[in-house]
């Protein structure tokens, strides 16, 4: 749910360059990357206008993890993130941002080692900071995420301690955010409330009863200028998912802070913005 919010918001912004979407699986939650594909295509018919700029090419990624360090997963997620960069470099870096299983970026990074001076990566994962761990993203791929971890990739993340504090909503709060806001409103509003309907067991244990964090957008929220945190040191990812942290000059950026006002502000008026232009004749 949380990442067809992220994507609708991105699909807003007209102020970033989607340049494509590209699924990937999440085996510890069963969602296919066909499913994936098809959820991400109902939310671009949803909120892009009939009229106006092509939508960005949803491309199927690896649908399973990486088995060992030095092999690639080939998939079209893989070449499109390999064609995409090349046109990149290392003052003018494409931005991934990662709601997922990071295994394409890992692969892309094994087929083809410069892309590195060429992306950074924007990530939603791990637990908190120093301990690391992980329920979701990260434990879809964890020797994808070692090797982005072990490369000069520059990373930025977005804890699953940083998005709880700041995007987290009742079924109420979701409403009362989304709902006065026209087509698109209802429609994520509708995503949240089903969520929280059908899923009701996952809400309550990860969550609590009627409530969600809405993770993903973490991202939207780094990208817009709406998050900040501090510059750590490079950890090392452990079998369980726990950080080490061995001496070393490397850093990566760990998200302290979001803007929820902000954010919510950003994509509401967007939304309204957005209803306004189908009106009009």
């Amino acid at each position: 749910m949380d990442d067809q919010w992220a994507l609708a918001h991105l699909l807003l912004s007209q102020e970033l360059a989607l340049r494509a979407v590209i699924t990937t699986h999440a085996s510890s939650i069963g969602f296919s990357s066909a499913t994936s594909a098809k959820k991400a295509a109902e939310v671009i018919a949803r909120v892009l206008p009939a009229a106006g700029s092509p939508p960005p090419p949803v491309v199927p990624g690896s649908d399973s993890p990486l088995r060992e360090a030095t092999t690639p997963r080939e998939s079209p997620g893989v070449e499109r993130l390999l064609e995409l960069s090349r046109g990149s470099s290392a003052s003018r870096r494409l931005v991934i941002l990662a709601t997922g299983a990071a295994t394409d970026i890992a692969s892309a990074i094994l087929k083809d080692p410069s892309i590195v001076n060429r992306v950074s990566v924007v990530a939603m994962g791990f637990d908190d900071w120093p301990r690391g761990g992980d329920g979701f993203n990260v434990k879809n791929d964890p020797l994808a995420w070692r090797i982005l971890l072990n490369s000069d990739v520059p990373v930025v993340v977005g804890s699953g301690a940083v998005t709880r504090h700041g995007l987290r909503l009742t079924r109420a709060e979701a409403a009362a955010l989304m709902r006065p806001h026209g087509a698109v409103g209802e429609y994520l509003y509708s995503l949240f409330d089903d969520w929280l309907r059908k899923q009701a067991t996952i809400v309550a244990l990860y969550v609590a009863p009627e409530t969600w964090v809405v993770w993903d957008e973490v991202v939207v929220a780094y990208a817009l200028g709406m998050a900040r945190g501090n510059e750590v040191p490079r950890p090392q990812l452990q079998a369980d998912l726990s950080f080490s942290h061995p001496e070393t000059s490397r850093r990566m950026t760990w998200l302290t802070e979001i803007d929820t006002d902000r954010v919510w502000l950003d994509l509401t008026k967007k939304m309204d913005a957005r209803g306004q232009a189908e009106r009009q004749p």
